[in-house]
């Protein structure tokens, strides 16, 4: 009778396990956040879950813009400088492992020549390490410009070459 005893315990701990496991979700790094009014084209959706959020607010996927134009984005973490501890976005173009260090909620780019561009955000630690969510839209340029400054950001690298000189 015992060893009856042992057996139902184990398989009805067995069962709260394995329903346990099934009833929770991890945002997976490469998970962002589509926002309304905003761009959809983020690579994935933090709906439901606790974990930070990010949101490219605008441009939309598929916008026609002429460059420069204003990158906008929505984070529920603070943002702003390394040196203050909060979080910050790395910024990058066309799948370059360079990218521009972004402290507040929108950026200028520049620099863009004339044509189709896919735009990455990731939301960093202020030592640099990945929060997790990811944010992606891709706009069309009608009209580059050749203009190399910038508004509100650092420059840094995820590779060997330098950043974007917009």
């Amino acid at each position: 009778m015992r060893s009856h005893r042992t057996f139902v315990f184990a398989a009805g701990a067995a069962a709260l396990l394995a329903l346990a496991a099934c009833g929770t979700s991890t945002p997976s790094a490469s998970g962002g956040s589509s926002g309304s009014g905003g761009s959809t084209a983020s690579s994935g959706s933090n709906a439901g879950s606790s974990g930070p959020t990010l949101t490219i607010v605008s441009p939309a996927t598929g916008a026609s813009v002429t460059a420069p134009f204003m990158l906008k984005v929505s984070s529920d973490e603070a943002i702003g400088a390394p040196s203050t501890g909060d979080d910050h976005f790395h910024v990058f173009i066309d799948g370059a492992s360079s990218y521009k260090v972004m402290y507040a909620n929108q950026m200028k780019l520049t620099g863009l020549s004339k044509g189709q561009h896919t735009i990455l955000v990731t939301l960093q630690h202020a030592d640099h390490s990945p929060v997790g969510p990811k944010a992606t839209v891709t706009v069309d340029v009608t009209k580059g410009t050749s203009s190399s400054s910038s508004t509100g950001t650092g420059t840094g690298s995820g590779g060997s070459s330098g950043g974007y000189g917009y």
